[in-house]
């Protein structure tokens, strides 16, 4: 019986100590998909994320200067309330690094009746420069402002217009005719 019992208790070890390697093995994997798994997900948001930030920077800009220029005007002698409403071109300009690869080869044949034969191939090819995973940034100017409307209590005044046209000018460095400066109707 002991013998028996014996032999059943070592067939149950080894039993266990197969599913000790297999348990551990599924644990391993697991493991490493939990590393895995994360950074893979955060490269997607990463990759998705600068293009959100410029629109919103871009918006973000616009209206710290409207806020910036309303606030100065309505500073400004007999102004009154003032509101301001600004025009971009577009979201800005932004220039990237490139590598560009010119490869031009020449051969000459001569065939036996001694004919000659040239031939000129010219290759390029043009990529973004990529650093650390993304493009390298050259140059990044802000958008052209097209235009500003100014709102102000005291545009009725002439003079009071042309202070508000001319303080606008000034900071923005626009031309008079992309300011239009306008009374505020009464309420």
């Amino acid at each position: 019986m002991k013998k028996i019992s014996g032999d059943e208790e070592k067939k149950g070890g080894t039993d266990w100590g197969k599913k000790s390697r297999y348990l551990l093995v599924i644990l391993i994997c697991v493991g490493i998909l939990a590393l895995i798994w994360p950074q893979g997900k955060s490269e997607i948001q990463q990759a998705a994320l600068p293009e959100t930030q410029t629109s919103s920077s871009v918006s973000q800009a616009k209206a710290n200067i409207a806020n910036e220029l309303q606030s100065i005007l309505s500073q400004v002698e007999g102004a009154g309330k003032v509101q301001v409403s600004i025009s971009l071109s577009s979201d800005g300009l932004k220039s990237y690094a490139r590598n560009t690869k010119d490869e031009n080869r020449e051969t000459q044949e001569m065939d036996h009746s001694g004919s000659d034969r040239n031939i000129k191939e010219n290759n390029q090819s043009s990529d973004i420069a990529v650093s650390g995973g993304s493009a390298l940034l050259v140059e990044d100017r802000a958008p052209e402002i097209v235009g500003v409307l100014v709102v102000a209590d005291g545009a009725k005044n002439g003079a009071v217009k042309e202070r508000l046209t001319a303080a606008t000018t000034t900071l923005l460095n626009i031309s008079p005719q992309q300011v239009r400066v306008e009374a505020r109707r009464g309420e």
